[in-house]
């Protein structure tokens, strides 16, 4: 029954057992104001495994996240390392056969000379002389620095991995 001034429930009109209405009374509003401090316990409790939940899930979002990025940084890397072995392998092969070509060269030349000089031929010691100048005065490191101005260019698609 609604008692007209504050809104509330009249529980004068409950039938009481024991002792007097005063205490019976007492007790069932405790008893009222227990259940619901626990049941806005129990909703608080509901509320914080909610949200303790929403967290895990977050979490668990952003590890695969990391994870993903994980794995799109180990292949980058693996291609990094493949581009800096190719180039290696590259720069070394030319270096090889930069350096073979001019020992074959200088060999042919000094072979030339060795002939010129056993047959006293005067024209043909000046030209393996000259061929032997040109040789070492010109040095392979020159093409080798062009050849790496190229390798970097990015622009040069032959030479980009």
């Amino acid at each position: 029954m609604n008692n007209g001034n504050t809104g509330l429930t009249s529980f004068e009109n409950l039938p009481m057992q024991g002792s007097s209405k005063g205490t019976d009374f007492e007790e069932i509003v405790v008893g009222v104001n227990e259940s619901a401090m626990s049941i806005s316990e129990m909703a608080n409790s509901i509320g914080s495994s909610l949200d303790s939940a929403a967290n895990i899930a977050n979490m668990y979002k952003e590890c695969v996240l990391a994870e993903e990025r994980t794995k799109q940084m180990q292949v980058w890397g693996q291609v990094e390392i493949a581009k800096t072995v190719a180039k290696f392998k590259t720069a070394q092969d030319f270096m090889e056969k930069t350096f073979g070509e001019r020992d074959k060269a200088l060999s042919k030349h000094y072979d030339l000379l060795d002939d010129a000089i056993k047959s006293n031929d005067r024209d043909m010691i000046l030209a393996a002389l000259h061929g032997i100048s040109s040789i070492v005065t010109k040095s392979p490191l020159d093409d080798f620095e062009k050849f790496v101005e190229l390798y970097n260019d990015t622009s040069q698609p032959l030479l980009d991995f």
